[in-house]
């Protein structure tokens, strides 16, 4: 029995309970990011894939579709991953490297639920063919088999970084690097000072979000006193504040920047509501005693080269992870990839180094079951684009009804 419309409203109705209030006392931010989120999954298949996660999570946790049958053993996952989940950042050692860069729902399930949903993502690209994007989602599992086989038992697994990169991932690895911490915030602050965040992707909150942002900036930099991570923000002063309008699945949970200061210098925070995983909670897993925590120890165990500055804090009651944003942070979008070459040989490269990454990533944490249990990669990652093929069409069947039945979500909702 599936309702798509019926998850989508109950999985996004409880944000509601706890509204962020412009500084007029009386706008709903809230439902401002509600109302994005709900343009953006009538976009394309591939936007309502994003936005999604817990129909694509539940079908596969709870064998609601063909095909959805684990072939790999449990383990420490993303969860929630697709193309754009991918990114260049400077990790702790320094180094410019290439991994996975968000972990919202990073909890325990099959491997392979991982490999699964960036197989799917690859076959929901929009602008191009359907062999095109076939290749792509083969480059993706064919990738992550290889990886598993040519590591072996290694320990530890080192970072994606320049020397292993091809393609538009060694292009950004080589190009980023310049760009400083005062020229990002000019760009988001363009006050003479470099004092206010303006913008369409922010908005000022009420002076009671205000003040519980500034309390929460004051506990993470406490946090990552106690985590000894270098170059702390201690002694700066918050000097904007910002309800923030950024991703796809997110949007409508709790999300602020703050805009540092230090003289002339500037740095830039983020401050988001860490939601328990879906994958838990379909599983009827109890509470997490803190989310924060939990998702700060995964960004530790399942990055190659974590990043630097990232710990867990609240907002208010609600917790909440804080970490700093990078003037050499990137991601590849997947549009580019209907404007590339004619044989598309830049996606099918890229799709190849995703599949890799992945595979390094859950071998840091999981080796040990993996190379205990009775299975085959190979057969996993022959399973995953079968899957992947015809669950592709369930979600192009599950976003048209969305399109038919955006006005009910609304009503639902509370958007006008």
């Amino acid at each position: 029995m599936r309702d798509p419309i019926a998850e989508i409203i109950a999985y996004n109705k409880p944000l509601l309970l706890h509204p962020v209030l412009g500084e007029d006392g009386k706008t709903d931010l809230t439902l401002g990011a509600l109302r994005k989120k709900l343009d953006a999954l009538a976009g394309s298949p591939f936007q309502f894939f994003r936005g999604t996660f817990h129909l694509n999570a539940c079908d596969l946790l709870r064998i609601r579709v063909p095909v959805a049958l684990p072939g790999t053993p449990e383990g420490l996952i993303v969860g929630d991953l697709h193309l754009e989940n991918f990114g260049i950042y400077r990790g702790q050692s320094g180094e410019l490297c290439f991994d996975v860069n968000d972990f919202d729902d990073v909890g325990y399930g099959p491997l392979d639920l991982d490999l699964k949903r960036l197989c799917t993502s690859a076959l929901l690209l929009p602008g191009l063919a359907q062999g095109v994007r076939m290749t792509a989602a083969r480059a993706i599992a064919r990738g992550w088999a290889d990886e598993i086989a040519k590591l072996g038992g290694r320990f530890p697994v080192p970072p994606w970084t320049l020397d292993k990169a091809d393609g538009r991932v060694k292009e950004l690895l080589q190009d980023k690097g310049h760009k400083t911490r005062e020229e990002v915030a000019a760009k988001v602050a363009p006050d003479k000072e470099h004092r206010h965040l303006t913008g369409d992707k922010f908005a000022t909150p009420s002076k009671e979000w205000v003040k519980t942002v500034h309390a929460s900036v004051a506990e993470y930099v406490e946090s990552l006193k106690q985590l000894k991570a270098p170059d702390a923000p201690a002694g700066w002063d918050v000097l904007d504040v910002a309800y923030r309008y950024k991703g796809l699945g997110s949007l409508g949970r709790l999300r602020f920047t703050a805009l540092l200061g230090k003289g002339s210098a500037r740095r830039m925070l983020e401050i988001k509501e860490a939601r328990a995983s879906v994958m838990d909670e379909l599983r009827n897993r109890p509470a997490p005693r803190d989310r924060a925590r939990t998702q700060t120890a995964s960004i530790r165990r399942l990055q190659g080269d974590p990043w630097p500055r990232v710990a867990a804090t609240h907002l208010g009651k609600a917790a909440a992870l804080g970490r700093e944003n990078e003037p050499d942070e990137e991601k590849i979008d997947s549009s580019r990839f209907a404007q590339d070459d004619s044989k598309h040989e830049q996606l099918n490269t890229y799709a190849r180094q995703c599949g890799q990454v992945l595979a390094r990533l859950h071998c840091r944490e999981n080796a040990p079951v993996m190379f205990d249990a009775a299975w085959s990669p190979d057969g996993a990652a022959r399973g995953a684009v079968e899957f992947a093929e015809k669950y592709a069409l369930q979600v192009e069947a599950d976003q048209k009804l969305y399109v038919q039945e955006r006005g009910r979500v609304a009503q639902a909702l509370g958007i006008g």
